[in-house]
Parts: structure tokens; sequence; C-alpha cells
């Protein structure tokens, strides 16, 4: 394995040692070969209104917002945010792989759209947050295996795998959170 691999390996499972972190490790980022349309298919994940941008900016906006009154939602907040930075990075460098610069931005009638706050869902209450991520990450989820059948590439395919684990792990602990505050 080269440097670069084994640098990469290595800033891929640094998210294990996360108290929120499923411990299984990633696969190697690869790809079969370049292909614009895997890539863009996976700027929707990085970047569209189901994405792990959006993910990232909602949770962090919850964090911080439960932070006075609800430490261990602000905790797991940013905890799952963390865990979804992880997500954007391997799909960014898995994008560069594919042969497109991963701007946060999708295609839609072949125009660019760029990503937008608009997209995050913030709230008025535990409740209504809380409901948003739970519905956030079957959203992704959902999306996630969308996009597997349509990509004929193992690597890239092998990888969302292990994203939707981390997501459904994310649902379940949101869900016990609603469960805790919402009954």
């Amino acid at each position: 394995m080269t440097q670069n691999n084994t640098n990469q390996t290595n800033t891929s499972n640094a998210h294990l040692h996360r108290w929120c972190a499923l411990p299984t490790p990633y696969p190697e980022l690869r790809v079969q070969r370049p292909n614009r349309y895997y890539a863009e298919l996976l700027l929707e994940d990085y970047a569209g209104q189901v994405s792990e941008t959006t993910a990232i900016n909602q949770y962090f906006h919850h964090h911080i917002v439960f932070e006075e009154k609800f430490a261990d939602l602000a905790e797991l907040e940013e905890c799952i945010s963390i865990i979804e930075m992880w997500h954007l990075e391997m799909l960014g460098e898995t994008i560069r792989l594919l042969g497109v610069d991963p701007q946060l931005r999708t295609l839609t009638n072949n125009k660019a759209t760029y990503w937008c706050g608009n997209f995050v869902y913030y709230g008025n209450s535990v409740c209504d947050r809380l409901a948003a991520d739970v519905a956030a990450e079957k959203s992704a989820i959902e999306q996630y295996r969308k996009h597997q059948h349509l990509i004929n590439d193992p690597f890239i395919v092998e990888m969302l795998e292990r994203f939707i684990m981390d997501e459904q792990h994310h649902l379940r602990l949101f869900t016990e959170a609603m469960d805790k505050y919402c009954k």
C-alpha cells in the first residue's frame, strides 16, 4: 500500500473512535474508471437537498440550539454531524476519482444548482427537529439505495453500503432520542 493509501485509510477510519460511530471500517476509496454519470449521481449525495452537506449543517444547527437545555441531544447531534463529515470527505474524494470537481452542486436540467442553506430544516422545537433528523436519515438511506442500483461499480456500491450502515445507526439513535423526549 502506498503512503497516500495508508493515510487515506487511517483518515477514513479515524471516526471509529467516536461514541456515535459504528466500529466497522470503511472500504478503501476506489473506482473502476472515471465516469461522469456516476460522479453526477454522487454529487446529489454530496450537496443536493438530501445530502451529507445538508445533514452536517442541519445536525450542527440542532447541536447549537440544544446546547443550553439538552446537553445529551446537543452531543448526539454534534457527534453524528462529524460522522456525516467523514461521508462528505469520502464522497468528495470518490467524485474526484471519477473525474469531476466535487463542487457543492448538483445538475438540474443540465444546469449547475449549488447547495443552499434553505435545504436545512431549522425547526422550532425539540420534537420537530428530531422528527426532521429521523426523516433526513430515512431519505439518505433511500437515496443511497437508489444510487447503488444505478451505479455499476463494486467499489462505489460497497462505499455506499457502508454509509447506509451509518445512516441506519443514526436513525436508531435519533429514534431513541425521540422516544425519550417526544412521547
